[in-house]
């Protein structure tokens, strides 16, 4: 596939700047929490006499659940963005750049609250390992769904999405 005019470039890689900023933000909160950890030495959590086994578990499943939801809804909302591409009134190639990006920003920001997860974990119960655990199944979750130029170009072509005014 030829590739599109600037526009489908442009707004790639705003996605990708977005997905860096967050990816940034998840090395952010390992900060935070050191830094909580070394000033309230030793850090127990908030509210360390809260029974974690059942949320941690409930949390797991919500990420994975977030990886499983991505698969589903990027297919679906590509769909019906592909119906609604002229609705905006906007040359069509910009439209549809701007539900690329919005369908990126979906996945990008699933991917964070596994991370945040992790964050909630730690200050209720101060087990770093909570933290640390979802930031790299974060860390993977952003490895597979960050916003690539091909994959946007596939999107565009497997949906029938004009790039092209």
């Amino acid at each position: 596939m030829s590739h599109p005019p600037g526009d489908l470039g442009r707004g790639c890689r705003n996605a990708q700047l977005l997905g860096a900023q967050l990816i940034l933000s998840v090395g952010i909160y390992g900060y935070v929490i050191e830094t909580i950890r070394t000033v309230y030495a030793p850090f127990t959590g908030f509210s360390p006499i809260a029974r974690l086994d059942l949320l941690r578990i409930l949390l797991a499943a919500m990420a994975v659940a977030s990886l499983v939801v991505i698969r589903i809804l990027v297919p679906k909302l590509l769909a019906a963005q592909a119906r609604g591409v002229e609705i905006l009134g906007q040359p069509r190639a910009s439209a549809v750049v701007k539900k690329l990006f919005a369908v990126s920003v979906v996945a990008l920001a699933m991917c964070e609250a596994i991370a945040i997860y992790g964050l909630v974990l730690f200050l209720i119960g101060g087990n770093r390992a909570d933290f640390y655990g979802f930031a790299a199944f974060s860390l993977v979750a952003f490895a597979i769904h960050f916003p690539r130029r091909s994959q946007w170009e596939a999107w565009a072509r497997d949906h029938a999405l004009p790039l092209q005014g």
